[in-house]
C-alpha cells in the first residue's frame, strides 16, 4: 500500500510540475508582444529519492526556478547604442529644421533676393529718372529683410524648441528614476524572500532602456538584484541618481526657465548679475516648484547656461553646488516669497548637467550650431547694412542722423529710437528706413549737388557692391561700419561725392557668403542623417540579436505546450493506473 501510495505522490507531482510548466508557457504566449518582456523558462529538479532496500527510489520532480533568458552584455551594448542614437537623432531632427528655415537657394530664398536687390540697383542706376525704379529698389529691398527676420525669428523658435524638449526629457528623467527606484526596493523584498521577481526585473531594464536613449549611464549590479544607476557627466564625473539601498543622497535634475539681467533699484541693468530662475525637477505645474537665484556669469558661463539648462538636483529637487550642498534662493510658495537670497560669487559653484551621449546631449549641442548659424545671418545683415549704407550716405563713418535727409542709412535697426540707425543691427531687426519705404524718391541716386535727373552713378556703385568681396566673416558682435570696412581700400565721399569700395584680401562677397552658410548647413545635415542611418542600422542589429535570445518565439512556445501536455497527460494516467491498483486492493479484499 504505501508503495502505491509513493507512486501516487510522483504521479502529482509530475502533474504540478507539468502544470507549472504550463503556466509560465503560457504566460511567455500572453507577452509575445508586450515591450521589454523577456521569455521565461521553468528548470526542472529531482525530488528528494527516499531511502530503501536495496537502494535510493525517486520521489518524483519539481519546479526549481522559473528564470527569464537575458543576455546583460547585450543589454550593455543596446543601451550604449540608444545613446549616441538618441545623440544623432536629436541633431538630425534639429538640423533638418533649420534646414528647411534657410530655405537655401530656392527662388524665395535669401540668396535669389540678394541677387534681385541688386539687379534692382543696377535698373535704377539706368533709369533714374523713373520712380517706379527706387520702388523696386524699396520694396525688394524691404523682402530682404522680411526674410532675413522671418529666418533669425524662426531659428529663435527652433531654438526654443530644444529647449522645451530638454525641459520634457528632465521631467521624464526624474520620473524614470523614482520609478527605478521603486523597482530597486521591490525586487529586493522579493529575492530576499527567495523568490525571483522576472516580471519586475523586465519593468526595470525597460526603463533603464529608455533612459539610455537620453543620457548615458552606467548600471552597477548588488547583491539581492539591486543596482546602483549613475549617469556620465562630462564635467563632474559619474552622478549617482539610483541606489540599491534606500536612500535620499541620490541626484535628480532641474530645469532652467529664465536668465534674466538684474537689475538695481534704478531699473539698470547690472552687468554679468543675472536671476536664473529654475523649476525642482522640471515641473513647471506649480509656482511652488519655481526657485529663483542671483548670479554672476561670465559670457561663456551665460551661454553654457541658456544652451543646457539643466542643473543638478537632490532627491527634492533643489539646485546643488559642485559639493553636493544645496543652493540657497528664493522660492515661491502660495504666492509668498520663501527663502534667503545669497548671490554667488562666480555663478560657477552650480552644476550643470554635462551628459556625453543621448538625446539631452544631441539637444544641447545642436543649440550651438543653431547660434552660430544666427550669427552667421548677424554677419550678412551687417555686411549687406554696412556696405550699402556707406555708400548711400558717402560716408564709411556710421551715421545715426535721425531726419537729417542729406546724410541717413538705407538699411537701418527696427527697434532703436533713431529711425536712421544701424547700431547694434542684426538679422532680426534689420529694415528699410521707413522714410524711404514711405518715400522712395529720397533713395540716393547720383552724385553731385544736385545731381542730374539721369545720374545713376550712386545707385551703379551699390549695384557693384555684389561682386565686392568684404571681411564678414570677421564680424563681431560689437563691430561697426568703420571696422568693418577697414580691410577693403576705400575712397571717401560725402552726401554729394560717391565713395568707393576695393574688395578686401581674403574676403568674400555677400552672396557667396550665404551660399557657404548654406552649403556648410547641408553638409553638416548629410552627416547627421547619415550617423543616423548608420546608427540605426547597428542598433537595429544588436535589438535583432537580444530578441532572438529574449524575445518569445511562438513556435517555440507552442512546442514546449504540446511537450509539457503530453507530459501532463502521462502523469495523470499514472495517478489513474494507481486508482485502478488500489481499488482492486482495497475492494478486492472485501470480497
Amino acid at each position: 500500500m504505501s508503495g502505491l501510495f509513493s507512486t501516487l505522490n510522483v504521479g502529482v507531482r509530475g502533474m504540478t510540475a507539468q502544470q507549472g510548466a504550463i503556466d509560465v508557457t503560457s504566460h511567455n504566449i500572453a507577452n509575445a508582444n508586450t515591450d521589454g518582456y523577456s521569455r521565461q523558462r521553468v528548470t526542472m529538479e529531482t525530488t528528494r529519492p527516499s531511502n530503501t532496500s536495496p537502494g535510493q527510489m525517486g520521489t518524483g520532480v519539481q519546479i526549481s526556478s522559473i528564470t527569464r533568458i537575458r543576455d546583460t552584455y547585450l543589454d550593455y551594448q543596446v543601451r550604449a547604442e540608444n545613446g549616441t542614437m538618441g545623440l544623432n537623432e536629436g541633431k538630425d531632427n534639429v538640423l533638418s529644421q533649420v534646414e528647411t528655415v534657410f530655405n537655401g537657394l530656392s527662388d524665395t530664398g535669401v540668396a535669389t533676393l540678394i541677387n534681385k536687390v541688386y539687379a534692382s540697383w543696377q535698373t535704377l542706376s539706368t533709369s533714374p529718372q523713373l520712380s517706379n525704379t527706387r520702388t523696386v529698389v524699396a520694396q525688394q529691398s524691404k523682402a530682404l529683410t522680411d526674410q532675413l527676420n522671418s529666418i533669425y525669428n524662426q531659428l529663435k523658435t527652433v531654438k526654443d524648441d530644444c529647449k522645451a524638449v530638454i525641459k520634457q526629457d528632465v521631467v521624464d528623467i526624474n520620473s524614470m528614476l523614482d520609478q527605478i527606484d521603486k523597482l530597486n526596493q521591490q525586487i529586493k523584498e522579493v529575492k530576499i524572500g527567495g523568490d525571483e521577481p522576472n516580471d519586475l526585473l523586465d519593468k526595470r531594464d525597460l526603463l533603464e532602456d529608455k533612459l539610455s536613449t537620453k543620457f548615458g549611464i552606467t548600471i552597477e549590479k548588488k547583491t539581492y538584484g539591486g543596482e546602483d544607476l549613475k549617469a556620465t557627466d562630462g564635467a563632474t564625473g559619474d552622478l549617482t541618481l539610483v541606489k540599491s539601498d534606500l536612500t535620499d543622497d541620490v541626484k535628480r535634475f532641474s530645469y532652467v526657465s529664465s536668465i534674466t539681467p538684474k537689475k538695481d533699484t534704478n531699473g539698470i541693468v547690472i552687468s554679468g548679475t543675472y536671476d536664473v530662475t529654475y523649476y525642482k525637477n522640471g515641473d513647471m505645474s506649480s509656482d511652488n516648484n519655481k526657485v529663483t537665484m542671483t548670479m554672476e556669469l561670465s559670457k561663456n558661463a551665460y551661454t553654457s547656461l541658456d544652451q543646457g539648462r539643466v542643473l543638478v538636483a537632490d532627491k527634492d529637487g533643489y539646485a546643488v553646488d559642485k559639493d553636493g550642498k544645496k543652493i540657497a534662493g528664493m522660492e515661491f510658495i502660495g504666492g509668498d516669497i520663501v527663502g534667503t537670497q545669497i548671490p554667488l560669487a562666480t555663478g560657477t559653484t552650480y552644476q550643470l548637467f554635462n551628459p556625453t551621449t543621448g538625446e539631452l546631449k544631441g539637444y544641447m549641442d545642436v543649440q550651438v550650431d543653431i547660434d552660430t548659424y544666427v550669427n552667421q545671418l548677424n554677419n550678412l545683415a551687417k555686411g549687406i547694412a554696412f556696405s550699402v549704407n556707406a555708400i548711400h550716405s558717402g560716408t564709411s563713418t556710421a551715421s545715426d542722423a535721425g531726419n537729417e535727409k542729406d546724410v541717413f542709412n538705407f538699411f537701418v535697426n527696427s527697434i532703436k529710437p533713431n529711425a536712421a540707425g544701424e547700431a547694434e543691427i542684426t538679422a532680426g531687426n534689420i529694415t528699410v528706413n521707413s522714410l524711404i519705404i514711405n518715400d522712395p524718391m529720397l533713395i540716393k541716386v547720383g552724385t553731385g549737388n544736385p545731381p542730374g535727373p539721369t545720374d545713376g552713378t550712386r545707385a551703379a556703385a551699390i549695384a557693384k557692391l555684389k561682386d565686392v568681396k568684404f571681411k564678414i566673416q570677421g564680424i563681431s558682435d560689437n563691430s561697426t561700419r568703420t571696422q568693418f570696412l577697414s580691410d577693403n581700400t576705400v575712397v571717401e565721399g560725402s552726401s554729394t561725392a560717391l565713395l568707393t569700395i576695393s574688395s578686401a584680401p581674403d574676403g568674400m562677397t555677400v552672396g557667396s557668403y550665404f551660399t557657404t552658410i548654406v552649403n556648410g548647413l547641408a553638409i553638416t545635415v548629410q552627416g547627421a542623417s547619415q550617423n543616423v542611418t548608420n546608427h540605426g542600422a547597428l542598433l537595429s542589429k544588436l535589438e535583432e540579436s537580444r530578441t532572438s535570445t529574449s524575445g518569445v518565439s511562438l513556435d517555440e512556445e507552442m512546442a514546449n505546450l504540446i511537450q509539457y501536455q503530453h507530459a501532463y497527460a502521462a502523469n495523470a494516467k499514472i495517478i489513474s493506473t494507481v486508482d485502478e491498483l488500489l481499488d482492486l486492493i482495497v475492494n478486492g479484499l472485501k470480497k
